[in-house]
């Protein structure tokens, strides 16, 4: 049976209106103007005029789209209590998109990317002293509020969490340049550096508004399944979109060694491995070309691996609507379905 026909039998049975899923993403969109208050408080400072200030107030600007603290509201509102706790589901939102930013910034140094979304990234603008400093200063000031809070298990989540993404960042440091890197290697590492946030938002949303373990669980399954979705479709969009469309370099990671799943796959091709190996060799000696490069794009296109991470993609896909349709059926389940579409290819 088609999606839609689904979601259409779904909201029937249980009485959940178009109107009613409408009201409860403005309610969402409300909140997220909330949250990014708590976040501009959680990080407020006194370093106007300063480098590290700068940044700052120029990662805030930059706001995307929020997704992640989306999963902890959306979460949150399976909870009993939703609706009496929502300033600490506010705070937890900010902490958990800070987390993010951080990480962002932070990427960017160790990447030495020119560009982020589309714009010059704080470390290409003020440095990367200053971009150091401005990272380090949110995770401080996220610790603070969760001990000033007394939220003590979202602290040894969050903590974990950010544990989880160092490694899967060394991770991924490790197999830069190696042909022999296989599909299980990169899901690891991809666990690590986009999935643990993911989950984590999730998990901290149903736990501290009073979910059951069994929803918690399922909620955290959910979103660590939609955080491997989103990765592979943003290595995905690496080879269906041109630099405009996805506001970064194309094919800046393969550049920088770091190969991701449409070329892993093309590898377990034997032709596709046949032309992408002395691709991979030169590019170890950080001696390609864009003639490299658009002959690597042709051979993982020709050869199955943008195929084969569709597939992935949609395999995902299943699973995580087979996570929600195991919940009890609400505006929030039609809400996760609704961004479930929105990473469908």
């Amino acid at each position: 049976m088609p999606e839609q026909s689904i979601v259409s039998a779904d909201m029937r049975e249980n009485n959940i209106s178009i109107s009613d899923v409408r009201d409860f993403e403005s309610l969402l969109g409300s909140d997220l103007e909330q949250v990014k208050k708590e976040m501009q408080l959680i990080a407020s400072h006194s370093l106007n005029g300063t480098q590290v200030g700068a940044v700052l107030d120029d990662a805030f600007s930059t706001a995307g789209k929020m997704i992640r603290p989306r999963l902890v509201l959306l979460s949150g509102s399976f909870g009993p209590f939703y609706e009496v706790k929502k300033d600490k589901l506010f705070k937890l939102a900010a902490m958990i998109e800070l987390t993010h930013l951080a990480s962002l910034i932070h990427d960017d140094i160790v990447d030495d990317a020119p560009f982020r979304r589309g714009e010059r990234s704080v470390q290409s603008k003020y440095g990367k002293d200053a971009a150091v400093y401005a990272g380090d200063f949110i995770i401080c000031r996220i610790n603070y509020t969760l001990a000033r809070e007394n939220m003590n298990e979202a602290a040894a989540v969050l903590s974990q969490t950010i544990e989880h993404m160092c490694e899967g960042e060394i991770g991924q440091a490790m197999c830069r340049y190696r042909e022999d890197v296989s599909t299980d290697d990169y899901l690891w590492n991809i666990q690590g550096k986009t999935t643990a946030l993911f989950k984590a938002a999730c998990q901290l949303g149903a736990s501290e508004m009073g979910c059951s373990k069994e929803t918690v669980s399922k909620l955290s399954a959910f979103g660590e399944c939609l955080g491997t979705m989103f990765q592979l479709r943003d290595d995905l969009l690496d080879f269906t979109s041109d630099e405009a469309q996805i506001g970064k370099e194309t094919h800046k990671d393969f550049r920088d060694g770091i190969y991701t799943m449409p070329v892993l796959m093309t590898l377990k091709d034997p032709e596709g491995r046949k032309v992408l190996l002395p691709i991979i060799q030169e590019n170890s000696k950080h001696r390609i070309s864009d003639s490299d490069i658009a002959r690597m794009e042709e051979a993982v296109v020709r050869y199955g691996g943008t195929d084969a991470t569709v597939r992935e993609i949609r395999r995902m896909s299943q699973r995580c609507l087979s996570i929600l349709g195991s919940l009890d059926y609400c505006a929030a389940v039609q809400v996760f379905r609704n961004i479930l579409k929105l990473l469908y290819i």
